[in-house]
């Protein structure tokens, strides 16, 4: 196995932790020791966990599960040729240590000795949240990937685990920030010839993976809480069909140590596409916004599409090859609503796209004021030939009054987010439109809609916070958030956006 560390010259623990096997193996505790590749790395296990090295400021950060805390005790392994010392204490090789009661963000010092002549000092910090560290070959840019290796201590399923990946950089302005967002490529070895699926933290099992460094949300909570909240309610025409269809994305926060620097909080999240959608392999569609076009707000065309993957602000994801055909779908729909008479309009809209998925991606994007997605940043699909283009929102930062944008409008009084489809849709009151859209509308809020988002929210924000990972990644990137304030104010902001939303809908629909 190689290994990749561009910090061999500095630390003996040099620190790729892993283990070899996966979540459905027996809990074989001798097989478990003797296949450790912790072990065989030279680094400590704790439990069924790895201790993951920021040696910028020698520290060990290591996952525990919750109920573990008031009580723990756990088995140490280290190589042979190795002794560990914690709270001045030595420990056996597979000695059960008891360390109480643990507090979370205490440092416990752990010293490590090999071959009795070098003595390093670390402190051992314990989290509730999965934590990940990624070793990379070269400095990551925006293309191509390059070879990292990824160690996973996953807290949901109480175990670690390890893999190659290809890394980039991901985002447009967001490679701009201090803190950077991944894209991810699981790969079998250390070349890119083959692809290996994971189901990461119970996730999609699947080898396209983005790490959110949600550098814009203070909270670091905005993008999953938007995500949860559509996926709760969201429909497509296709779902019927396919029953595992998911119509948006899932993600788990997680700490995250890069090149041996720890990096704050993430989230691991699902990619968008085919797969995600279960659109058909042959006649599906799938189209991204990039930008504010007039073809993304249907105001007009400035331009025909041509054979690309690129037209206009619209990129094309599936098929990934270029055809004019491909563009047809998104093209006829721009034009109809752009340049068509009325009596056309009525006539051909509900052909083109899926109204009930159409009312519930509007309900949604005003419900959370999502100031960046009633145009770009959305994704366009059709499941097959014959069905309609349907809606689904990407990138939800810029939501539940986020103030940290200069493209935010924090008013939750106000501003109905829309563009010329959902206009003339609501002009022409196409098919009973405004009467779907307030029973709609009237079914979510009576369903407990602002206490469910409300019981993500907290839910999320808790498990930063007891986790410890609020003022770390306050301290790693030099920010003051108070993460109850945050709590306090988004919840405030729910509530006075959904009642606000909820009084416009029935005075004009």
């Amino acid at each position: 196995m190689y290994l990749i560390n561009k910090h061999n010259n500095v630390n003996i623990l040099t620190l790729i932790f892993f283990f070899v096997f996966g979540c459905d193996k027996p809990n074989d505790v001798e097989d478990f020791y003797e296949e450790s590749i912790c072990i065989k790395e030279s680094l400590i296990q704790i439990n069924n966990y790895c201790c993951l090295l920021d040696s910028v400021n020698n520290q060990l950060f290591t996952t525990i599960n919750p109920e573990e805390l008031g009580q723990f005790s756990a088995v140490i392994r280290y190589p042979s040729g190795y002794y560990v010392k914690i709270k001045d204490n030595f420990i056996n090789n597979g000695q059960s240590y008891d360390f109480g009661s643990i507090n979370i963000g205490e440092m416990i010092p752990v010293k490590i000795i090999k071959n009795d002549t070098i003595s390093l000092d670390y402190s051992l910090i314990f989290t509730t949240l999965s934590t990940i560290s990624i070793s990379a070959s070269s400095d990551i840019l925006d293309d191509p990937k390059i070879l990292s290796e990824i160690i996973i201590n996953d807290v949901g399923y109480n175990t670690a685990y390890k893999t190659f990946a290809g890394i980039e950089l991901r985002g447009g302005t967001a490679q701009t920030f201090p803190k950077k967002s991944y894209d991810l490529e699981l790969w079998a070895d250390t070349t890119e010839s083959d692809t290996r699926n994971e189901s990461l933290f119970g996730l999609r099992n699947d080898d396209d993976w983005h790490l959110d460094a949600m550098f814009v949300d203070l909270s670091r909570t905005r993008n999953i809480l938007g995500m949860d909240t559509w996926s709760s309610f969201g429909r497509s025409d296709h779902t019927s069909i396919e029953h595992y269809a998911k119509l948006g994305q899932r993600g788990h926060t997680v700490e995250l140590i890069m090149n041996n620097h720890y990096a704050g909080v993430y989230s691991m999240n699902e990619q968008i596409d085919r797969k995600q959608l279960k659109l058909d392999k042959e006649n599906g569609i799938l189209y991204k916004t990039l930008s504010w076009s007039n073809e993304i707000r249907y105001l007009g065309i400035d331009s025909e599409p041509e054979v690309s993957l690129h037209w206009n602000g619209y990129d094309l994801k599936f098929p990934e090859f270029a055809s004019i055909e491909n563009w047809d779908p998104i093209y006829n729909l721009v034009h109809l609503v752009a340049y068509s008479d009325d009596n056309t309009f009525l006539d051909s809209i509900e052909s083109m796209i899926d109204i009930d998925n159409a009312i519930d991606y509007w309900l949604f994007i005003n419900a959370i004021q999502a100031n960046d997605n009633s145009g770009k940043n959305m994704f366009i699909f059709r499941y097959e030939e014959g069905h309609r283009l349907c809606y689904l929102p990407w990138d939800l930062d810029l939501t539940f009054g986020n103030k940290n944008s200069p493209y935010t409008v924090d008013d939750p009084d106000d501003l109905i987010l829309t563009n010329n489809l959902f206009d003339r849709l609501f002009d022409l009151n196409v098919n009973n439109y405004k009467e779907k859209v307030n029973l709609r509308w009237n079914e979510l809020y009576g369903n407990n809609l602002k206490n469910d988002i409300i019981y993500r929210l907290t839910l999320e924000m808790e498990k930063i916070i007891t986790s410890g990972a609020s003022l770390r990644d306050n301290n790693r990137w030099g920010i003051d958030t108070d993460y109850n304030e945050k709590l306090e104010y988004i919840t405030e902001w729910i509530e006075t956006r959904l009642s606000f939303f909820d009084n416009y809908i029935n005075q004009n629909f």
